[in-house]
This record gives structure tokens, sequence and C-alpha cells, in this order.
């Protein structure tokens, strides 16, 4: 099953049905609701967030009826990105219940009676160094800057402060960052003093073209656009950098070196950032689609650079594309085979090789088409006389798991097309085979169909799903 990331604006307009193209591609969506995987992510919920009506409640009982519970979201202790079983509601209820804290008083009214003396004489030290020991900051030395740059710094930095607490610092900065969210005239103007004195113009994307990212080592940054990106977010060289912290500190710097900008009219703090989240959690995903041309613009670019084959579409263009994807399913077993023995013939071979260890030649073809709307790879196997078919899913772009549901969708295509298996398991038992498969015990299914037989399983060495064939003519 294919994974379709829409945006909120697309969202938005489905949910709306005032366009009679969108009422019919609403009408498609859910015709295919059991071919293909329509997923939300924690991007979705930041943007509906900033809605101060009671609409988006009922926005979001909308979106649960084309998403169901296809969650994606960045777990910032595990530093990881997965699926989640959570429907919309119960994802926005957690996102507003985030409310802003303060850290002035952090410290305070914490209770210490249960602790140790040593645990006591920590918690001292801590606060001692968090909020009362001063750190040199250096802002001083920017006071003698000409007046159109430092009466913009003079807004989010504070201008002539030598020295500030750890805890006074953070502070300061989680106050700004409200500032640049709420009065879009601070970034943009920040956006244009950077842009003005480094970029200027010179460097700007291009959907086939990267050229930015080693041009601007000519720039006074002397830097490749991804070691500026990671100079930012480690300095010291010591830190991994996540996916999740490199694609939003470099999607952002994209916008704001002027590299790919939105029109100065537009442009918000947190749009900006909004959008970089939708475009990382759109990388798990086959196709991202959106109508804002600065989103794709820049999505594209992204992609490219971090050569992530996601595909990025207009929805203009999607529309009349997912007419031609929903009727790319097999009908009947005859034509299941009937393709496979066609790919075997002429499909796009990748690479053929010899095992240095068996007596093996493993050659691997890209299909036509998806099998059963998920496989993507078959390798032909020949082994000590034997002639088997292995197909897979391989993806080039950030995922690295699968949702239960296409474990779901998969089995239940696969049913559809050969019926029960030998032992009558028939389709998805949710949530029991969730279980099983959380528990590595899940036996799959498995077809003898006379000279064929058909193994539907999870890979013990590639922990991936499979569908084994045998004995295929």
């Amino acid at each position: 099953m294919e994974r379709i990331y829409f945006d909120k604006q697309v969202f938005s307009h489905l949910f709306k049905g005032v366009d009679p193209i969108y009422q019919q591609f609403l009408s498609d969506l859910y015709a295919n609701k059991h071919n293909f995987l329509y997923c939300y992510s924690h991007g979705h919920m930041l943007d509906l967030k900033t809605d101060k009506t009671d609409i988006k409640f009922k926005e979001l009982e909308f979106i649960e009826t084309l998403v169901g519970d296809n969650y994606l979201s960045y777990h910032a202790i595990e530093k990881k990105t997965n699926p989640y079983l959570v429907r919309p509601l119960d994802a926005f209820k957690d996102t507003e219940n985030t409310e802003d804290f303060s850290l002035t008083n952090f410290f305070e009214n914490i209770d210490l009676s249960y602790a140790t003396q040593e645990q006591k004489e920590q918690f001292a030290k801590a606060r001692e160094i968090l909020t009362r020991q001063n750190i040199d900051i250096g802002l001083s030395k920017l006071q003698n800057l000409p007046e159109d740059i430092s009466s913009v710094l003079s807004k989010i930095l504070p201008l002539g402060a030598s020295e500030m607490s750890i805890m006074e610092l953070a502070e300061y900065i989680m106050g700004k960052l409200k500032l640049l969210e709420e009065d879009k005239t601070v970034y943009k103007d920040l956006r244009n003093i950077v842009d003005l004195n480094i970029n200027d113009g010179k460097y700007t994307v291009e959907y086939d073209n990267i050229d930015f990212n080693d041009d601007l080592k000519n720039s006074v940054l002397q830097k490749s656009f991804t070691d500026y990106v990671n100079a930012n977010l480690n300095p010291n060289g010591d830190k991994v950098i996540s996916n999740y912290d490199f694609f939003i500190k470099a999607y952002f710097t994209l916008d704001l070196l002027g590299i790919s900008k939105e029109p100065s009219k537009n442009v918000r703090f947190r749009n900006v950032m909004n959008d970089g989240y939708h475009g990382y959690y759109g990388a798990f995903c086959d196709y991202v689609v959106s109508e804002d041309q600065g989103f794709l613009k820049k999505t594209r670019a992204m992609y490219r650079l971090l050569n992530i084959q996601t595909k990025v579409i207009h929805i203009d263009e999607f529309i009349p594309f997912f007419k031609i994807l929903s009727n790319n399913f097999e009908q009947s077993t005859d034509i299941f085979f009937d393709l496979i023995n066609n790919d075997l013939k002429s499909g796009l071979v990748l690479e053929s090789k010899p095992s240095i260890r068996y007596n093996r030649q493993t050659t691997t073809i890209k299909p036509a088409a998806n099998y059963l709307g998920y496989f993507n790879r078959i390798d032909r196997i020949k082994q000590s006389g034997q002639d088997f078919i292995l197909l897979s899913r391989t993806t080039h772009n950030y995922s690295y798991f699968s949702f239960y549901r296409e474990y779901e969708g998969v089995v239940n295509k696969a049913v559809k097309l050969f019926g029960p298996d030998i032992v009558f398991k028939g389709k998805y038992d949710w949530p029991g085979e969730n279980k099983e498969i959380n528990d590595h015990i899940w036996a799959g299914r498995f077809w003898d169909l006379g000279k064929i037989t058909v193994l539907l399983e999870i890979n013990k060495g590639t922990e991936e799903l499979c569908l084994q064939i045998t004995n295929l003519s």
C-alpha cells in the first residue's frame, strides 16, 4: 500500500467540499481506502492548533474518515519517528495540552522532603549553575552595528548584554520565538537582513539543480549549505544529528538565507516551520501532495539534496494521476501471475549477481507496477536447481518501518486473490495479528495452488514483509 501525505491545505479543501473537482476526488479517495495508506502527522496538529475556532474539531473528525489512525510523529527522547495507532482528535488533544511554560520559577516549589542528602546537594548545585552563574554571551560587542541591522536584531537578541544565566537566556529565547510566531514583520525583516548580507539573491533553488549547496562556499559563509547546517546544529562536532533535526533546520535555513524563500507578503515564521515539519514527515511516504508552490519548491529541493525519492506533486497534477494509480491493481490470480511473468521477461534488471557462499544466482528486477499495492521489487533466485521468486518492498526515503495497516492491507488483498490459505486463515485479524507481529511470532499466510506455492511472511533475514512464489513456470 503506497503512502499518500496531503498537507493541511488539501485536507481543508476536501473538508469544505466547495469545488466539484475536490468532491469527486474525495469520492475516489474513499473508494480506494483499502488500496492506499493516507497518513497524517504532528505537523497537521500544529497547523490546526493555530485555529482559534471550534471548526477545527469538525475538520479533525473529517480527516479521521480518511487517515483513520495512521499517525506519524517524532519522539524527541528516542530521536526516532514512528507510526502510531492514534486518531486525529486524540493526537490533537495531546498537542493542545502542551502548554507554554516559564523557566523563571522552574526550581521553585519542588518537594525535596523525600530526597537523600546527596540528591539535595546535586539539586542545589544544578540551581546554582543554571540560575545564578552568568555566562558570557558576547552580545555587547554587537552594539556598534549599522542602524538598519541593529534595529532588526534588537527585536530578537539582547544587544548590549554581556552576561546572562543559562535559565535567563533560555527564557529570553523562548519569548522571542513566540514573538517571531505572532509578529510576521520581525521574521520578515530578519530574513531580509540575512539574505542581503550573505546571499543577496546569488544562490537560489531550481528543481533540477542543487548547486547552491557547494556554491555557498563562495559566500561569506565559506561553507557548503549542508556544512553550514551541520555546524549550526553541532558546533563542537560531538553530537549525533538526527534526520529530524537536520531536515527542520535545513528547511528553515533555505528560507532564512533567501535560497528558496516565500514572497515577503506571505511569509510567517510559524508557517515556514510547519511547512518544514510537513516536508519531513512526507519523507516517510511515497507521495507528498500540496497546492503551495513555495512548499513544493523547498520540499523538492530538500529531497533532491538528501536523495529522498518521495514524489512531490501539486494537487492539480495528482488528482488525475490518482485515477491511474487506482486502476493499477490485479483483478484476478491469472492476471497477477501473468504480470509477474511479464516482468520476469521484460522488466528493468537492476542487477544480477552470484552468491559467494552458495550455488545461487539472484537477479533483481524493478516491476512495472506494485504487486498487491505494496511490493515494488522482484528477486528471481536460482539455487541448487530450484527457481523461486521473492517479492519485497524497497524505499529510498526516510522510512524504515511498516504500519500495521499495511500488513492488514497486503494480507486482505492476497486473500482476495488466492482465497483462504492452506489452514483456512482468511482476512487479517485485528488486533490479534498486530500482537503476533510485535511478538515476532506471526505465521503469515501459505497457499498451495497446485504446482505453485505462495508464502506471505516476514523474512527472518531482512525482517521485512515479503511474498515468496515457487514453481512459477
